[in-house]
Parts: structure tokens; sequence; C-alpha cells
């Protein structure tokens, strides 16, 4: 699913009750609908730092 992209103008042109809500939409709740690539990045990111936390505590 494609997700609307605003620009600064148009969310500068909103009140803050209009931004907050197009905000709390844009929340992904359920790890199922997140971006398949954005997670396979983060679990790289994590895993590469618990093998460097753990490569620290044993020397």
């Amino acid at each position: 699913m494609t997700r609307r992209v605003w620009t600064a103008a148009e969310l500068e042109a909103m009140d803050s009750s209009q931004v907050d809500a197009i905000f709390e939409d844009s929340i992904i709740w359920d790890i199922d609908d997140a971006p398949q690539d954005l997670l396979a990045r983060s679990r790289e990111r994590i895993m590469r730092r618990i093998e460097e936390a753990e490569s620290t505590q044993q020397t």
C-alpha cells in the first residue's frame, strides 16, 4: 500500500489537529504491515549491535 506523502507547505497550511491526525494515521501498529525492506535493515542493524556488544563483553 502506497501512503500519501505530504509536503511541508501542505502541512503548514493545516491546523494542528489535521497534522496530528495525519501523524496518527501514519503509525504502523502491526509489524506485518511494515515495509519489509525497513524490517530487514532494522534486523541487520540490531544483529550487528548485538554481535558488537557480545564481543566487547568477552574481552
